[in-house]
C-alpha cells in the first residue's frame, strides 16, 4: 500500500530529526513509534528510523507487543524519559527480550511522547548495541530535543 505523500514527506522529516539524535547520542539505531490512525502509524511498527552501517533495522517488524512491554508501562505510569545504560543484566523494567536477542541493544533510551489527554501516544528510542554506556547530560538533552522536534512535527507529544 503506499503512502500519502504528505505522509510519506513527514516521515522522512522524521527521519531527519532520528539522524541527528543519533549523531549527538553516539547512538547505533534510533526509532519513532506513534500510535496515529489518521497518518497510518501503530506503534509496533516504527514510522521512523536512523541507523549506522551495519546495524540490524526495526522497520517493517511488528513481531512485538509494544504495548505489552514493561518498558512502555513504565513510561506511561512515570511520565518521563526511561535511561537504561546497562541491558545486559537484569534492568528494570526489562525491555522486551527480543530488543536484547534479535536486534543486540546492549543500552538504550526512550522519551515518552504523550497526546493532549495524557496518554502515550508513542515514544522515541536510541539503542546502543557495541556495548552499555554511560549516558552524558548532553546524550539525554539530545533526546529531549529530538522529543521536542517530532512534537512540533507531529503535533504529538506537544
Amino acid at each position: 500500500m503506499e503512502k500519502v505523500p504528505e505522509v510519506a514527506a513527514l516521515e522522512k522529516k522524521l527521519d531527519d530529526v532520528l539522524f541527528a539524535l543519533l549523531r549527538a547520542s553516539h547512538g547505533s539505531r534510533s526509532t519513532l513509534r506513534i500510535d496515529d490512525a489518521a497518518r497510518g502509524w501503530h506503534v509496533d511498527f516504527i514510522c521512523a528510523e536512523a541507523l549506522l552501517p551495519g546495524v540490524k533495522s526495526l522497520r517493517g517488524d511488528g513481531s512485538i507487543d509494544q504495548r505489552a512491554a514493561a518498558t512502555v508501562k513504565w513510561m506511561a505510569v512515570e511520565k518521563r524519559n526511561l535511561v537504561q545504560p546497562d541491558l545486559t543484566g537484569s534492568p528494570v523494567p526489562p525491555p522486551p527480550p527480543a530488543l536484547m536477542s534479535a536486534y543486540a541493544a546492549k543500552a538504550q533510551m526512550l522519551a515518552p511522547l504523550f497526546a493532549k489527554d495524557g496518554s502515550l501516544s508513542g515514544w522515541i528510542s536510541v539503542h546502543y548495541v557495541d556495548g552499555t554506556h554511560a549516558f552524558t547530560a548532553d546524550e539525554e538533552r539530545a533526546l529531549d530535543q529530538a522529543a521536542s522536534a517530532v512534537a512540533r512535527l507531529t503535533g504529538i507529544g506537544a
